[in-house]
């Protein structure tokens, strides 16, 4: 199982007022890091697990080898080629342009993983960016949640899973 006590924790980053929890320690530890990704499996059936950029990247690929299904990715804008669908998230810190190659997504049942669930910008804009690109259903695995910036309710109408909450007032 995967606590809380498993993260690291750095006030003020990357900027003042945001606490920053750290996924160092699980990967680390082999043991703790295959207990989170047993954790992120989906609900449903799955036909394609999409990683988000950077730290979904660490867990998706792990996710989809063990459900016998591909994987894709979410970059940041200007780090992939070819035919991508764009849309912009605001996050709890800035603002991110975000990218996906829409190739082998049209009637996907998909699972996105990402790390962190926060304000539900990033999960919002990959959730209208898989739906252009005619994915069938849309569920979402995070690491961690912040329940205090309500991000789940960004993403209301997919089935949501974190690992870890992080009550509001922690």
């Amino acid at each position: 199982m995967i606590t809380l006590e498993d993260f690291d924790t750095y006030p003020d980053f990357p900027v003042p007022g945001i606490l920053f929890y750290d996924i160092a320690p699980i990967l680390a530890d082999p043991s703790r890091f295959a207990t989170a990704c047993a954790a992120l499996m989906p609900a449903e059936p799955v036909d394609l697990v999409v990683g988000v950029d950077a730290r979904g990247f660490i867990f998706a690929p792990v996710v989809a080898q063990r459900l016998g299904v591909g994987m894709s990715m979410v970059r940041k804008k200007g780090k992939m080629p070819g035919e991508l669908l764009e849309s912009s998230a605001d996050i709890e810190y800035g603002a991110s342009d975000l990218v996906v190659s829409p190739a082998g997504l049209e009637r996907k049942r998909v699972l996105v993983i990402d790390d962190v669930l926060a304000t539900g910008g990033t999960a919002n804009a990959v959730a209208e960016m898989l739906l252009r690109a005619g994915a069938a259903s849309i569920e979402f695995a995070f690491l961690l949640e912040l329940d205090a910036l309500e991000g789940r309710a960004a993403l209301e109408g997919h089935t949501v899973t974190s690992v870890v909450r992080v009550p509001a007032g922690a």
